[in-house]
């Protein structure tokens, strides 16, 4: 946001909970009116990264049981950022991990906002096309993942029609890539990814 002045002026952090994943904080906030607010907020120290997978025009997706909400849903390959890690290393580490499959190389296709309200977590998207077995995988995390499998494009339109893809890490990028292959097959032509 350089150069344009900041409408919300905040003071100090005070943090209320810290552990190696986030923090929950609270800060004074002094908004336009003049009137100061207390904030809590979830504050994360790096994104997360997910990693829509192709094979054509083809969908990989995961199968898992979230216990926080409590559902078995399906999803793309995602994960947190080691120290020290790049976001690209981070992606193609948790596709090895999550699906026992590795990408020569993986390409920036979105970042956002899981909940800017309360939170600063950013999801950093990639697209990996046509993954190989990882060599000496040993497959995927039984602890994170119960199967994973290809879904064609109008599968997973199906599904997200249905409701039945719920995360938002996964499903503001495959709509995204849905999409593009929309605008792909059309006469207009998608801008170039940032």
């Amino acid at each position: 946001m350089s150069g344009k002045p900041r409408p919300w002026q905040t003071g100090a952090v005070h943090t209320v909970v810290e552990n190696p994943y986030f923090s929950v904080v609270t800060q004074d906030v002094c908004v336009p009116d003049g009137s100061t607010h207390t904030y809590h907020t979830v504050q994360f120290p790096r994104p997360a990264i997910g990693v829509v997978v192709r094979r054509g025009t083809d969908f990989l997706l995961l199968h898992q049981y979230r216990f926080i909400v409590d559902e078995y849903v399906w999803a793309i390959p995602s994960g947190g950022v080691e120290a020290g890690e790049s976001l690209e290393q981070a992606a193609m580490r948790e596709l090895r991990e999550e699906t026992g499959l590795a990408a020569s190389s993986v390409a920036p296709l979105m970042k956002c906002y899981a909940s800017y309200g309360c939170s600063n977590q950013q999801f950093v998207i990639f697209l990996a096309n046509n993954p190989e077995a990882a060599p000496a995988s040993g497959g995927y995390d039984g602890n994170e993942v119960i199967s994973w499998r290809w879904f064609t494009r109008e599968e997973v339109l199906q599904m997200v029609l249905e409701n039945r893809i719920v995360d938002n890490l996964s499903l503001s990028p495959i709509l995204l890539v849905l999409l593009r292959d929309t605008l792909q097959s059309s006469s207009l032509h998608p801008p170039a990814m940032p």
